[in-house]
């Protein structure tokens, strides 16, 4: 490894290599995933955490409404805005250490992230149920 260095955003560690056998240099991107987290339903059953189900429910709440410009959000605008919101949940994940979540603690750490950068998709988020709503004081 000929340098490495973490990214803008703190979500991943770029290094810079070179192959032995060929001599080349190339890049890699190494960023730490949430395979081994679960997340502990209401009913008490334990499910693996899926990263696309929390994308989904992040981009419905942003995917329509205004954006920072008053004007009608674009979807790609709304899915870059999701993708951004669900790296910093997951780095804020990784940082409690916890291999089990409840979906109550999820549900609060979307609901924080949305309510400090969109209110109006923060409304959204809890809008349609009704253990959202319990769980966010809405």
């Amino acid at each position: 490894m000929a340098n490495s260095r973490i990214t803008k955003n703190g979500g991943s560690v770029w290094r810079r290599r070179s192959c032995p056998a060929c001599k080349r240099i190339f890049s890699t991107y190494e960023t730490p995933t949430l395979d081994f987290l679960i997340i502990k339903k209401r009913s008490g059953k334990h499910t693996r955490y899926a990263s696309h189900k929390l994308l989904a429910s992040i981009f419905d709440a942003c995917g329509t409404g205004k954006g920072p410009d008053g004007k009608m959000r674009d979807r790609g605008d709304a899915v870059m805005l999701a993708k951004r919101l669900l790296e910093q949940i997951e780095q804020k994940i990784l940082a409690t250490g916890k291999t089990i979540l409840s979906t109550k603690d999820l549900i609060r750490l979307v609901g924080n992230e949305l309510e400090s950068t969109d209110r109006a998709a923060f409304y959204r988020y809890g809008a349609f149920s009704p253990h959202k709503q319990d769980t966010l004081g809405l």
